[in-house]
């Protein structure tokens, strides 16, 4: 069965089709694009027009995607940006006017679910359309664009998710003013997570979990910086083990470098130069806050998440 699975983040577009059975997943295309849909949301409320024709832009690239797969099923799914936005149901049905593409947003607790499913999937090594187990003692992140989803597991636990304020681009957005950022901006955005952090300590501080795992955006591309890739290999993301020292050296190079110097640091993807220092700081600060030493990258995330719900889905549909 060849589904396809669109994430809609507030940064990036991300489409992912695969052939999907029993025991296997085997992708057929992954696209990205970084269109920015919730530039200066933060702002004001709404989604801007540009950032609007840049992912419908996307999203119809997507669409002749997916069309030339033959795709059985396609779920589209909006997160942050589209929670947040007062113009949400008319970007909504534009996108179906102008695509077909009927678009779900999600709460932040469902986008934490979904994700977890692709994590899980890709660390257990399963490649099947039964849903992921539970790891067993985990916290996982998720760092976005808009927000940040922790989901904690425990053994013979329901796992808790949480959806925070602290997503890469609003934390840009809103605090890093300077070329290259000032001092006091990079203590008020550290004041800023840490403050958000600490309203949620009884749960993500109660018994830290035995395994950090990191997934998305800014995670993928500190692990691609801290191998210097010329170029995205998702075989060298998956399993790759950041240290807290790793991301502090990162931090360091990046708060002293002007955006135009960013372009040339291997590993970082071109329109993410401006948003990383951030994403990245809300990566050390989780890390130094819980006590992890380390965090286990995974290439696979929502986006997979997404695909073998959806597969899951159908076959219930099927089966009824």
């Amino acid at each position: 069965m060849i589904l396809a699975g669109i994430d809609i983040g507030t940064n990036t577009l991300r489409l992912l089709v695969a052939e999907i059975g029993p025991a296997t997943f085997q992708e057929l295309c992954s696209e990205r694009r970084i269109t920015r849909l919730g530039q200066n949301l933060d702002r004001t409320g709404m989604l801007s027009s540009e950032a609007l024709q840049r992912s419908i832009s996307a999203l119809l690239d997507f669409r002749d995607c997916i069309g030339r797969h033959h795709v059985l099923h396609t779920a589209a799914i909006g997160t942050s940006a589209l929670r947040k936005a007062s113009n949400t149901l008319e970007f909504v049905y534009d996108v179906k006017k102008r695509t077909g593409l009927d678009i779900r947003v999600i709460t932040g607790e469902e986008e934490a679910r979904l994700t977890l499913l692709g994590v899980s999937s890709m660390l257990k090594g399963v490649r099947s359309t039964a849903a992921a187990d539970q790891l067993g003692s985990s916290l996982v992140i998720d760092i976005g664009g808009g927000s940040t989803e922790f989901i904690m597991t425990r053994p013979g636990e329901e796992p808790e998710m949480l959806s925070l304020a602290l997503g890469a681009v609003y934390l840009t957005e809103r605090l890093i003013v300077h070329d290259p950022p000032s001092h006091e901006e990079l203590e008020l955005l550290r004041r800023v997570v840490r403050t958000e952090l600490s309203m949620h300590d009884e749960i993500l501080g109660r018994d830290p979990a035995g395994i950090l795992i990191g997934t998305a955006g800014t995670v993928t591309t500190l692990a691609a910086m801290e191998q210097k890739l010329t170029e995205y290999d998702p075989v060298k993301i998956n399993g790759f083990i950041l240290t807290r020292e790793a991301i502090a050296g990162i931090v360091s190079v990046l708060s002293r470098s002007m955006l135009e110097d960013r372009k040339n640091i291997r590993g970082l993807e071109p329109g993410r130069e401006d948003i990383i220092l951030a994403g990245a700081i809300v990566a050390q600060e989780i890390m130094e806050r819980y006590g992890y030493p380390m965090m286990v990258v995974s290439d696979w995330g929502l986006r997979e998440g997404i695909l073998i719900d959806l597969y899951d889905k159908v076959n219930r549909e099927n089966s009824a």
